[in-house]
């Protein structure tokens, strides 16, 4: 391409583009000379987004489905997009996968792509939920020029049920920077938080809502409070999304035999160093589409105790690299974190196995490389596809699909 492509990110909020796995790509972007947007709601995130060049246009996106509010953000998305030159947009999140495919495609963006980090249902979703993420995710498919997928059961059943086609969809799984999480201790994190030498850390990083059982984790730790009074439970994350969970956690958090024994850290930044302090990582998630804590995690030699759910289950080795347990089995979870507090010879087995499937398989770098390898595909198809159009307007056959670019070339 000559000159600077100009590329448009789209989804629900600023913090999915400032995680570390995201605004590294971005910057990468920048550097490489692609003039980088962002569409999303701003929250607390924008500035690491504007120091990394991005420039952040504040959508109000919502994380719930809000029609009024849905049609309003759709609007003014169509706007951003008619006005922005795109060359390629790129959407994340699913409500706003469904509306920046939508637009992007009725303007005819040259290069439309999205990428599914997991479809938005569960194992226990009902049959009618199932079939509208299904058909909405047909229809978005049919909009845009290229899927990705985090996790290879959701690649899988996109083909299988028609939301998307060969040669135009790839697997690229998350990664993670080990030169920022890698094994350590941090005694400064432990004092900030107050917590003793010898405590017994479980901890969790990621959102507060009811999807994220945090529930089960708790009561798991209650189980096992009595007969370890040094245990202590640190979760690392806000609840944009759903305030009342937070509240009804921290209720029940200050009522049964953890209290006082858990601490509510907020959203951070600085994620990799509450690492260094958990002795074990658990991740009850009942929906995942991959799970970056996990992988976080593993790379900081901490053991993993996560739900039987995809993504994890395509992270987690059961037995090698971590445990995996049922999602409504609190005694189960009880079990697995007493494994890992208590078998020191086990926690080095399966923390240097995870640490060698970090180095294997997801490493951040390999997972920019494939990304940047699609964007500039899709720019050189979408190159190729304006010469042939203006061949065809010079008096030569533009085509069956030369009436609309991008058509012959949909996921």
């Amino acid at each position: 391409m000559s000159g600077k492509a100009r590329i448009l990110e789209v989804c629900n909020q600023d913090r999915f583009l400032a995680s570390p796995y995201m605004l590294p790509f971005l910057e990468k972007l920048s550097r490489q000379g692609y003039a980088v947007e962002a569409a999303c709601r701003v929250t607390d995130a924008a500035s690491a987004l504007r120091e990394a060049g991005v420039t952040v246009h504040d959508l109000p996106f919502t994380r719930r489905l809000t029609p009024a509010r849905d049609l309003r953000a759709y609007r003014l998305l169509g706007e951003l997009m008619a006005r922005g030159g795109y060359r390629l947009v790129h959407t994340h999140t699913p409500k706003e996968g469904v509306m920046g495919r939508r637009a992007a495609w009725g303007l005819k963006v040259p290069a439309v792509l999205h990428t599914c980090n997991g479809y938005y249902f569960t194992e226990d979703s009902s049959p009618l939920r199932r079939l509208l993420v299904v058909r909405l995710e047909k229809y978005a498919a049919r909009r845009c020029h290229f899927l990705v997928f985090v996790n290879s059961e959701d690649l899988a059943l996109a083909l299988r049920r028609g939301m998307a086609r060969p040669g135009r969809l790839k697997y690229v799984p998350n990664g993670v920077d080990t030169q920022r999480f890698h094994p350590g201790e941090d005694a400064g994190l432990r004092a900030e938080l107050g917590l003793a030498p010898d405590a017994e850390v479980v901890g969790y990083v990621g959102e507060v809502t009811r999807e994220k059982n945090l529930g089960m984790l708790l009561e798991a730790c209650e189980a096992l409070a009595a007969d370890r009074p040094g245990l202590r439970l640190v979760l690392v994350g806000d609840a944009p999304k759903e305030p009342r969970a937070l509240e009804e956690l921290r209720r029940r958090a200050g009522r049964g035999s953890m209290a006082g024994k858990v601490i509510f850290a907020g959203y951070r930044r600085d994620v990799e160093r509450f690492y260094r302090v958990f002795r074990v990582y658990a991740h009850p998630s009942l929906r995942e589409g991959f799970g970056v804590p996990l992988i976080e995690a593993m790379a900081s030699g901490v053991p993993v105790v996560a739900c039987r759910v995809r993504g994890p289950r395509e992270v987690v080795r059961d037995g090698i690299t971590g445990t995996l347990v049922e999602p409504g089995d609190a005694a189960e979870m009880a079990a697995a974190l007493s494994f890992y507090l208590e078998e020191e010879a086990a926690v080095e087995r399966h923390t240097a196995r995870a640490l060698e499937d970090v180095r294997r398989n997801w490493r951040l770098a390999d997972m920019h490389r494939r990304l940047l390898g699609i964007y500039r595909r899709l720019l050189r198809e979408a190159e190729s596809a304006e010469r042939k159009g203006a061949e065809g307007e010079s008096g030569r056959p533009a085509g069956k699909h030369g009436e609309r670019r991008g058509e012959g070339r949909r996921a």
